[in-house]
This record gives C-alpha cells, structure tokens and sequence, in this order.
C-alpha cells in the first residue's frame, strides 16, 4: 500500500481554500442581478400588502391584476389573480408561491424590486416612489409603456 502522508498537507490546504469566504458581489440571490441583496423577513413582522390594476392583454380587452404580498411569522407568501376581460376560455387564474424581496441602488437612489417564486421563472415588480408596482420585463428591466403596467397599491 503506498504511503499517502506527504499529500494530507495538500489535501487539507485544497480544503481549506474550498471554506474561504465567497464572492457575494458576484453572485445574483435567486431571482436577482449582480449587485441585488436579498432583504429577509423579520419574524415578529406579520403584514399583508395588496396592489390591483388593469394590464394590458393582447388578445383581450386588459387583465384586471391583484398582487396579495404576505409576511407571516419570518415566511413570505403571495397570492396572485388575474382575470381576463372580454377574452375566451377560461378567464380567472389564482397562482400562489413565495417571494422576495431586492433592494439594490443606482444612481444614488435605492430600487426595491418584489420576485415572485424566485426559484423558477421568476416575475418581478419594482415598487414605485408612489407606493405602486410596475411589472418587469424578463430582464428585469421596465417596458416601453411603463405606466400601463403599474398596479396601484389598495
């Protein structure tokens, strides 16, 4: 059996290098950019916050949007409706999940960003000086009309 005690140095230094702290900056939260922070919940911080609007619809004549955003005992959940005006087939769908929260400055100002299942394909909304949400793009970037896709805060 050969002997293996000259490589144990080696080994524990691969090891330790492996436990050095990693680069956060780097490194986009789920559902995020570089350079986000995920805000966590404060566990003795139960709310309830709700936005509705109508957005705009392809194929209908708008979706009437309400966002239910909950903190409950640290856990973050939403609620999700949306109702398809004038469309065919099936007009209402409820999704729930969990969410997140982003904060992130540029250009000096602080920018807060909502992300709904930040796991899977995450949806994102920035909240607005105004106390409203704009849904984001993919990107997370706003769209070209971004007024006609604010939900307003109830």
């Amino acid at each position: 059996m050969p002997r293996l005690y000259p490589l144990y140095p080696l080994l524990l230094l691969a090891l330790l290098a492996g436990c050095g702290p990693s680069n956060q900056a780097a490194q986009a939260p789920p559902g995020g950019r570089p350079g986000d922070t995920e805000v966590g919940a404060a566990p003795a911080e139960d709310s309830e916050r709700t936005w509705a609007g109508l957005l705009p619809c392809r194929d209908c004549q708008g979706i009437d949007t309400r966002l239910v955003l909950r903190t409950s005992q640290g856990r973050r959940d939403y609620v999700l409706t949306e109702t398809y005006l004038g469309g065919s087939g099936q007009t209402s769908f409820n999704r729930e999940g969990t969410w997140t929260e982003l904060r992130r400055t540029e250009g000096g100002e602080a920018q807060v960003t909502y992300v709904l299942d930040p796991e899977q394909a995450a949806q994102r909304f920035s909240l607005q000086p105004d106390g409203a949400l704009e849904l984001l793009d993919a990107q997370g970037k706003p769209p070209a009309q971004a007024l006609a896709y604010r939900l307003q805060r109830l």
